[in-house]
């Protein structure tokens, strides 16, 4: 592997904040996902007290009535789509709550989610005011304080030169938000973070956000701690490599959306079921995971440590099934020994997609140890009188792909709507009047949740619309 040095000077300090509009977003993330049993990877039932912060925030909440908090969220999540991504951007570009306004140009194309964002933003900066959460964190500055020491005392001297010298690109500041609010499933090390990366006047900012990742004993008063659940100097290693390298990847993916978008089949055919519960069912996510996280493996490599490389694999590829990672380190293995022709990462982006045009449904199911067989399905739905056009949408490239107005029922009479199709066996359906705000709510299937089969052989379905939402 030959590695250009690039003329670049070093920015190797990171900044380490926190920041009280992520926190309050976290808090009521964990109020949302107890309200409906769960969001992304949180378990709303679970005991919280291994992070003793986010357990302390749950607990003053359940002084209150937050119904009303809880549905703007579960309202705006259902125009941007299960993601988080948004969401951190805008919070981090809007002023420190309770100010209004942004510091920050809001980077967003699709004009329903920017409204969307601004909206929840302002619902949340409400709920930060109503629920005087300032003086919350003011009174927890001690543990806040402990988090954010724990970081600065664990990140390697000098590494972001060496990320900078991986991706031919350097960046105006680096800053590490600690996020003791976030509420991460219970193991031994945990951790979930992200990495919005945006513009000042002056140049780009990589930042990311951290939840802690060392469980805490329970104590009897939040005083008591002396350890702030960020004391892992390895997993600090990792989040910096892993969040600071969306900055460094995801702003060149951008521009290929639409190419990314073309392979979607590849998520509702074979990764949904492996990445819906990790947070990333956004094929465009799922594919900047895929490469930053070959990044993650590649830098290890150029820095002389293969047993964290190999150790980063196992836990990529076979435990959180990013399978598609083997395919895009060989296209790496060019970047890495063309230096000279592809200067920085952002040269080399067009090639390291073709990854994409060189794999199929079959060949990723294969890997993910999925089923390839087939089988037709026929589709019987009675539905209210006056119900219109009826569409499907699943986890299938012929029912959509989760568009909820793409694939048509053919209408059999005023009451009954049909539609034969083929899937794989594990098959994931709703039923739309051609938008999610239209949902259809099935007999014997609890309100929101998709109609979720194992098929093995052909067969013909029949259920029945009791009305649609409204």
């Amino acid at each position: 592997m030959i590695l250009l040095t690039v003329n670049l000077k070093s920015q190797s300090k990171v900044d380490v904040e926190f920041n009280p509009n992520i926190a309050t977003y976290s808090i009521v993330e964990f109020l949302v996902a107890k309200e409906q049993g769960r969001l992304f990877y949180i378990d709303g039932k679970s005991d919280i007290s291994y992070l003793p912060l986010a357990d302390l925030a749950n607990r003053e909440m359940t002084k209150y009535d937050n119904s009303k908090i809880i549905k703007a969220m579960q309202n705006y999540l259902q125009i941007v789509g299960q993601q988080q991504d948004l969401t951190y951007q805008v919070l981090l570009k809007h002023n420190v709550f309770p100010a209004k306004g942004y510091a920050f140009q809001i980077e967003e194309n699709d004009v329903a989610k920017k409204a969307a964002v601004e909206k929840f933003a302002e619902q949340l900066r409400e709920f930060y005011i109503e629920r005087n959460l300032g003086k919350f964190f003011k009174d927890q500055s001690r543990f806040i304080e402990g988090a954010k020491n724990e970081v600065r005392r664990n990140i390697p001297a000098g590494y972001m030169t060496k990320m900078e010298k991986y991706y031919g690109q350097k960046f105006l500041a680096y800053r590490f938000y600690v996020n003791p609010l976030d509420v991460v499933p219970y193991s031994e090390v945990f951790w979930h973070g992200n990495g919005p990366m945006f513009k000042s006047n002056k140049g780009q900012i990589a930042n990311m956000i951290s939840s802690a990742y060392v469980p805490l004993k329970k104590k009897n008063n939040i005083k008591d701690y002396t350890e702030f659940g960020f004391n892992h100097p390895e997993t600090t290693n990792f989040l910096i490599t892993h969040e600071f390298g969306h900055s460094f990847v995801n702003q060149y993916l951008g521009k290929y959306e639409n190419k990314i978008n073309q392979s979607n089949n590849l998520m509702s055919e074979a990764f949904i079921g492996k990445m819906d519960g990790q947070g990333y069912s956004y094929w465009p996510s799922c594919i900047g995971e895929h490469i930053v996280r070959t990044g993650e493996i590649r830098i290890a490599l150029a820095n002389r440590n293969p047993e964290l490389a190999e150790k980063l694999r196992q836990q990529h590829i076979k435990e959180n099934s990013f399978v598609l990672i083997p395919d895009f380190e060989k296209k790496m293995e060019i970047y890495e020994n063309n230096r000279k022709k592809y200067k920085s990462f952002k040269e080399f982006v067009p090639e390291l997609l073709t990854v994409l045009d060189e794999t199929n449904v079959e060949k990723v199911r294969a890997k993910l140890g999925l089923p390839n067989e087939k089988y037709e399905v026929t589709l019987s739905v009675t539905v209210p009188e006056n119900s219109g056009d009826v569409y499907i949408t699943g986890n299938q490239s012929s029912i959509g792909s989760w568009n909820p107005q793409k694939i048509k029922l053919n209408k059999i009479n005023e009451t009954t709507r049909q539609i034969t199709f083929t899937t794989y066996p594990d098959l994931k359906f709703k039923l739309t009047k051609g938008s999610w705000e239209t949902e259809g709510f099935v007999d014997g299937i609890e309100e929101g949740k998709d109609i979720s089969l194992s098929l093995n052989k052909n067969t013909s379905l029949n259920y029945t619309i009791k009305n649609w939402k409204q």
